[in-house]
This record gives C-alpha cells, sequence and structure tokens, in this order.
C-alpha cells in the first residue's frame, strides 16, 4: 500500500495540474479569438498546434521565471495537450461545447 501512496504521490508532484488548464483555456480562447477574427473560417490543425505550442512557450517561460521547477513545467507541458484530448475534449462533446457553436465575444 505504501508503495502505490508513494507512486500517487510522485506522479501528483510531477506534473502542475494549474499548468495544464491554464494552457488548455488560453489556448481555446486564442484559437476562437482567431476564427471570429476571420470570418468564422476554421484554423488548419497544424495553425491550432501553433498556437498550442506558442501558449506552451509563454506559460512556461512566466512560470519559469516565477521560480517554479523545470522538471514539473517540462512535464506539464507534455501532459497539457494530452489533457485536453483526453481528458477535457471528450467531457466538452458530451455537454455540445465547442468553440465552433459557442458565441464568446459577440
Amino acid at each position: 500500500m505504501e508503495i502505490l501512496s508513494n507512486t500517487i504521490q510522485t506522479t501528483l508532484e510531477s506534473f502542475d495540474f494549474a499548468f495544464c488548464i491554464i494552457v488548455n483555456v488560453l489556448t481555446y480562447l486564442i484559437i476562437r479569438l482567431i476564427n471570429d477574427r476571420n470570418g468564422h473560417k476554421d484554423l488548419t490543425t497544424w495553425s491550432k498546434r501553433l498556437v498550442l505550442l506558442l501558449v506552451i512557450l509563454s506559460i512556461g517561460v512566466l512560470y519559469y521565471l516565477l521560480g517554479n521547477d523545470t522538471r514539473t513545467i517540462l512535464n506539464s507541458a507534455i501532459l497539457a495537450p494530452v489533457f485536453w484530448s483526453w481528458i477535457m475534449k471528450p467531457i466538452c462533446k458530451h455537454f455540445k461545447v465547442d468553440y465552433k457553436n459557442v458565441n464568446l465575444f459577440d
């Protein structure tokens, strides 16, 4: 039981879940803003990935400057898109929430 407890504790200490949420929400908002400014034309997949990468780098630098551990930032940067794809996106689909059909900036 102690091994399982230590494993869970180590895993939780290796990630900053607030980082993942900030990255995903900010990426969502930026993509939505760009789509609205382009007359609701969808960005390409590669453009969305570029936005994600730029957000990860920006938030990562901010976290680093605030004194966070580099390993935790890197682990969280890797977890952020996985967290979105496997956890948040299915939840959003279930509730029919998508940046294509939610008017945030009207």
